[in-house]
């Protein structure tokens, strides 16, 4: 079981070379190709799930968080083989098929078809891409690089900064934007699927701002 993208460690993309060996190996041994859509899945790597970014088709994966917009449900999806493994009333649950959740599931999925927001998301990526780019550039001292898919995005903190990725994030918190660190040492930008042109220029100057304290 693997994340196309590793986001509690740092933001890393995977390796194409390295999935694609991972799938070979799978299908010569038998075994299941398992990937963790919960976090890049549902349109945030620009596309709809991490996994295509990659060049491959796992036999398994899990999705949840964004599936819902906010309201909580999981799924897990195969194919194949791996999709007869259960039969009707194998697994039970709970809250299994949870007519709340399904229903906002089914709207999420709408809302996604119906307003292009994949197209969105690689334009806002690009543009949060080379905006901290831009600031890695400016901040040379305190920035590395920047990492990530479309709207999943990082920026690593140089060891010597003088700040970590925490401190930054605490003070960001106290200019209005919210980030959350990847690690100890990367800066993560996880804005809405919907975040507009004008959102991310001020997010950019907001951080612009803050970095500016440490330079």
């Amino acid at each position: 079981m693997m994340e196309a993208l590793q986001g509690e460690g740092g933001i890393i993309t995977g390796d194409p070379e390295f999935f694609a060996t991972a799938r070979k190996l799978c299908d010569e041994s038998g075994a299941l190709l398992i990937c963790d859509e919960v976090q890049v899945g549902m349109g945030r790597s620009g596309k709809l799930w991490g996994f295509e970014n990659l060049g491959i088709e796992p036999d398994v994966f899990t999705s949840a968080k964004a599936l819902g917009g906010g309201v909580p449900i999981g799924a897990m999806l195969a194919r194949g083989e791996a999709a007869s493994v259960l039969g009707p009333g194998d697994h039970a649950s709970t809250y299994g098929g949870n007519p709340l959740a399904c229903a906002a599931g089914l709207a999420v999925a709408q809302y996604l078809c119906d307003h292009d927001v994949l197209t969105k998301v690689q334009e806002r990526g690009a543009q949060l891409s080379a905006g901290l780019a831009t600031l890695a550039e400016k901040y040379p001292s305190i920035l590395a690089d920047t990492r990530g898919w479309g709207l999943l995005k990082g920026i690593k903190i140089n060891d010597d900064a003088g700040v970590t990725a925490g401190e930054l994030v605490g003070e960001l918190m106290e200019e209005g934007l919210l980030t959350v660190a990847a690690g100890p040492s990367v800066v993560r930008f996880v804005p809405p699927l919907i975040v507009t042109e004008e959102e991310i220029d001020l997010a950019l100057e907001m951080f612009d701002r803050t970095l500016k304290k440490h330079a």
